[in-house]
C-alpha cells in the first residue's frame, strides 16, 4: 500500500511539473532568471518567517497553552514538521509533530491530533475568506470559479465537524465506544484516553476569546504567506500585483490538499503557472516565481527544521517516524 501511494504521489506531481513546462521556452527562462532583482528575496525571507512565526502563536492557543511546553519548542516542532514533510509525501511532517510533543505529558497524541486538525480547519476559513475578497476584486479571474465552489463546500464540512464534537462531546464519546468496545481492555483504555485528550483540542472551538485569537494569528499567518509571493514575483515583475499574489496563495492551499510529492515539488509550480496564466504573466515569469518562492520556503523551513529536530531529539535523522510508541521525556 504504502509503494502505491508513493506512485500516486509521484505521478500527481509529475503531471503537474509537466504542465508547468510544457512549452517552455528555456532561454527565456534563463534570460528572465538572470535578470531577476533578487533584492526582493529579502523581505520575502522576513515575511515567510513572520508567518512561521504566526503559526507557532496559533498552535499555543490551538494546544491550550499548555504548561512547560515553551514557543520555542512549538516553533522547533513546527518546522520539524515542515522537514519531514520536504523530503516524505502524504503530509507525515503532522505526524512528525504529534509524535514529537506526544513525548510531554501535558499534550497527548489526542490533543496535538486534534490541535492539527482545528488548525487546518482555520486555516481553509481564512483562505476561504481571502479567497472570496480578490475574486470580487479580480472579476476577470474566470478560471479560478472553482475556488469559489469547491472552497466553501470543504470548508463547512470540516468546521461542521469539528463544532459538531466541540458542541456535542457525547456524540462523540458514544462514537469511540461504540468503535472501541471490541477491542482489548488495555487498547481500549488508551484510545479513549486519546479521545478525551482529542475532545481537549476543541475547546477553542467553545471559547470565543480564544477562537478570536486563533483566527487572529490565522490571518496575520496568510498574509504574511500573501506577502511572501508578492515579495518574490517582485523579483520578476516591475509591479507585482497583490491580489494576484493572494489568489495564487489561495490556488495553492487548496491544492495541496491533494496527496503528492515530498515538498510538493512539481504541484506548486504547476498551479503558479495555472493562476498566473490567467492574469496575463508569461510562462517563464510565473515559473522563475514558483521555482524561487518555493525554493526560498524548501530551504529555509528545512534549514529551521533540521535545527529543530537537533534541538528536540539530539538528532536530524528520522527514526522517531518508526517508533511503536511514543516514549514519555524527562520533565
Amino acid at each position: 500500500m504504502g509503494r502505491w501511494r508513493w506512485v500516486l504521489g509521484l505521478m500527481i506531481g509529475a503531471l503537474a511539473l509537466y504542465g508547468a513546462v510544457r512549452g517552455l521556452d528555456l532561454p527565456t527562462l534563463w534570460a528572465t532568471l538572470r535578470a531577476g532583482n533578487y533584492g526582493w528575496m529579502l523581505p520575502a525571507l522576513l515575511a515567510l518567517i513572520l508567518s512561521v512565526a504566526a503559526r507557532t502563536a496559533r498552535w499555543r492557543i490551538l494546544l491550550n497553552a499548555p504548561p512547560g511546553v515553551s514557543f520555542l519548542r512549538l516553533w522547533n516542532v513546527l518546522n520539524a514538521g515542515y522537514l519531514v514533510t520536504h523530503v516524505l509525501p502524504f503530509r507525515m511532517g503532522e505526524l512528525a509533530r504529534v509524535l514529537l510533543l506526544a513525548r510531554f505529558p501535558q499534550t497527548p497524541a489526542g490533543l496535538v491530533a486534534m490541535s492539527i486538525v482545528v488548525e487546518h480547519a482555520l486555516d481553509l476559513a481564512v483562505v476561504l475568506a481571502l479567497t472570496g475578497v480578490a475574486l470580487a476584486l479580480q472579476p476577470g479571474a474566470r478560471g479560478l470559479g472553482l475556488l469559489s465552489h469547491a472552497g466553501p463546500v470543504l470548508t463547512l464540512g470540516a468546521l461542521g465537524g469539528l463544532l459538531l464534537g466541540a458542541f456535542r462531546p457525547q456524540w462523540a464519546w458514544w462514537l469511540t465506544d461504540a468503535l472501541t468496545r471490541p477491542l482489548p481492555r488495555p487498547l481500549q483504555g488508551r484510545l479513549r484516553r486519546e479521545a478525551e485528550a482529542a475532545l481537549r483540542g476543541l475547546e477553542v472551538l467553545r471559547t470565543p476569546r480564544a477562537l478570536a485569537a486563533a483566527l487572529g494569528w490565522s490571518l496575520v499567518a496568510w498574509l504574511a504567506t500573501a506577502a511572501h509571493l508578492y515579495a518574490v514575483m517582485g523579483v520578476f515583475l516591475e509591479t507585482p500585483d497583490g491580489w494576484v499574489a493572494l489568489l495564487t496563495m489561495s490556488a495553492l492551499t487548496f491544492g495541496m490538499l491533494v496527496p503528492s510529492t515530498p515538498g510538493y515539488i512539481g504541484v506548486v509550480q504547476g498551479i503558479t503557472v495555472w493562476v498566473m496564466g490567467e492574469f496575463g504573466i508569461p510562462q517563464a515569469t510565473a515559473f522563475s516565481i514558483s521555482v524561487a518562492s518555493h525554493g526560498l520556503m524548501y530551504g529555509v523551513l528545512s534549514t529551521l527544521g533540521a535545527l529543530g529536530l537537533w534541538l528536540e531529539t539530539g538528532q536530524v535523522g528520522l527514526g522517531f517516524l518508526r517508533r511503536t510508541q511514543v516514549e514519555k521525556a524527562d520533565r
